[in-house]
């Protein structure tokens, strides 16, 4: 064995021990799965199905293909994807799926022979105890911060997971009948700027009753990220049109302001509660969105003006990676997060964690979230992410940047103890934090 061979493997071994806590997954609980007819087109809601259309297969043949209520067997399902998936196999997407299948269900390649029996074999899994299977002994997660949508509860599994609500709806309202649906989730009138803000609050506070372990802003989604100050008088009066207001009639000019100064209500909130704020930036799931509303140095401002919040930046801000590194570098409050790239693609998520181990401070750099829909995924990310993080340091080593013994200590905190201490997070079962 050459002295490089014994390095990879010492440190692939620690890697692989370490019980990550997982930044960001998009999973739903596990009764959702259980008792329900699965197969391999299930995991077509996200990722390779945004390859495939780029590929060129319509919007109306993918949801033919995807969805379990079209009416088409498996075989005509398989048939609307065949002339695409040589297309995207290779992507990262397509290739970290074919990993995690092989491993998981022991088909070593997804084709016309194999997708029948693959599909048997997933729904034969999915039965109570498949998390723990997954997540615990396949993964070696400790805990993944799961997102929960607008309406949905954040009483989240507490073996695997920690709730992030999603709280944007409180700022995009753009018609009365919005305000309703607010009114109804919240149990609280919403006639006046002043209500929904306590609305608003008063929500928050009973997620933070459950233990959720951080808030998120998605609005990267439908605008910028460039959220200015706003006086309190300009976004009343924004609401009051918007109260009176039966149709969408009002634009996103007309709208900015309230959505403005809600967001940043929200976030001056998460702060004073000790919750750090989670933020979407760079590339968007799916297709034909705006990249440049999600570029992260539109947040600067925030940084500065909420010193005492903590922002995690989600996905590298890819392609922005470089200004990722430089807004954490200048600001104490700003944690850059590697979630999702690993799964985009792995090379990207090695260039960018050798420029972030050089850049950022070790304590701040979060080097692992699967951002996926499915367990499954969240175990295949992770896979990815071990490998990267272990050829990264092992580079390190090799070019004298770092001792074999720093890589150790550099390999725990990217991948669990810089989480663990950001999110304010106990062990479950990987020991304690450091």
């Amino acid at each position: 064995m050459t002295q490089s061979t014994g390095l990879r493997a010492r440190l692939r071994e620690a890697v692989e021990a370490i019980a990550i806590i997982d930044t960001h997954e998009h999973i739903p609980p596990e009764s959702t799965i259980c008792g329900r007819e699965s197969s391999f087109f299930d995991f077509f809601e996200h990722y390779v199905s945004s390859d495939l259309v780029s590929a060129g297969m319509s919007r109306q043949a993918l949801e033919e293909m995807r969805s379990p209520n079209s009416g088409k067997t498996l075989a005509q399902r398989w048939a609307l994807m065949a002339p695409y998936w040589p297309y995207v196999r290779t992507t990262g997407y397509g290739c970290a799926m074919l990993d995690y299948m092989a491993d998981l269900f022991d088909i070593d390649d997804i084709n016309v022979h194999t997708y029948a029996e693959l599909s048997k074999r997933i729904d034969e899994a999915h039965r109570p105890g498949w998390y723990r299977t997954v997540l615990k002994d396949k993964a070696n997660i400790d805990l993944a911060l799961v997102i929960t949508w607008p309406g949905q509860s954040v009483a989240v599994d507490q073996e695997f997971f920690r709730a992030v609500p999603i709280l944007d709806h409180y700022a995009t309202s753009a018609t009365r009948a919005d305000l309703d649906t607010l009114e109804a989730e919240s149990g609280c009138a919403i006639q006046t700027l002043d209500q929904l803000m306590d609305a608003q609050e008063q929500r928050l506070d009973r997620f933070i009753e459950h233990g959720i372990a951080a808030v998120k802003i998605f609005l990267a989604y439908q605008r910028t990220l460039q959220f200015d100050r706003v006086p309190k008088a300009d976004a009343a009066r924004v609401f009051d049109r918007l109260w009176l207001s039966q149709k969408l009639d009002l634009t996103f000019a007309d709208l900015k302001p309230l959505q403005d100064f809600m967001t940043r209500r929200l976030i001056g909130l998460a702060g004073e509660r000790g919750l750090p704020i989670q933020v979407h930036t760079g590339l968007q799931e799916g297709n034909g969105n705006v990249i440049e509303n999600a570029r992260p140095t539109h947040l600067t401002n925030l940084f500065m003006e909420f010193p005492d919040v903590q922002f995690d930046v989600f996905h590298a801000g890819y392609p922005y990676t470089s200004e990722t590194a430089v807004l954490a570098k200048n600001f104490p409050n700003v944690y850059p997060d590697l979630s999702w790239v690993h799964a985009i693609s792995p090379t990207v998520a090695a260039h960018t964690l050798h420029e972030w181990i050089e850049t950022v401070p070790a304590n701040k750099i979060l080097g692992f979230g699967g951002d996926s829909n499915y367990v499954e995924g969240a175990f295949g990310h992770a896979r990815v992410a071990r490998r990267v993080t272990t050829q990264v340091l092992a580079d390190k080593v090799e070019q004298h940047y770092l001792s074999e013994e720093e890589a150790h200590w550099l390999a725990a905190r990217l991948l669990r103890e810089n989480a663990a201490q950001l999110f304010q997070l106990s062990a479950s079962s990987g020991g304690e934090s450091t």
